[in-house]
């Protein structure tokens, strides 16, 4: 299945590896080179196979909304430990 993350652009689910939300990653100093030189309109970064990160000014609870996965999705809204 291919998802459309934002900004015309097209993944194939296969190749993701994870869709994560900028703020979030901006709280973790082991994260933070990734959204290190971002615009602040990036909402979501999006890691695939290739290592590559793809930005998108979409929600990343938007854009996994528009696939059909059910399973191996882990939703952390807090930080429990």
């Amino acid at each position: 299945m291919y998802i459309h993350v934002g900004n015309k652009i097209i993944v194939s689910d296969k190749n993701i590896v994870g869709i994560f939300n900028s703020v979030t990653l901006t709280k973790s100093e082991w994260n933070n080179y990734l959204v290190e030189g971002m615009d602040d309109s990036v909402k979501s970064i999006i890691i695939t196979a290739r290592n590559e990160r793809i930005t998108s000014i979409v929600s990343p609870y938007t854009i996994i909304k528009r696939t059909q996965m059910d399973r191996d999705l882990y939703w952390r809204n807090k930080n429990d430990g």
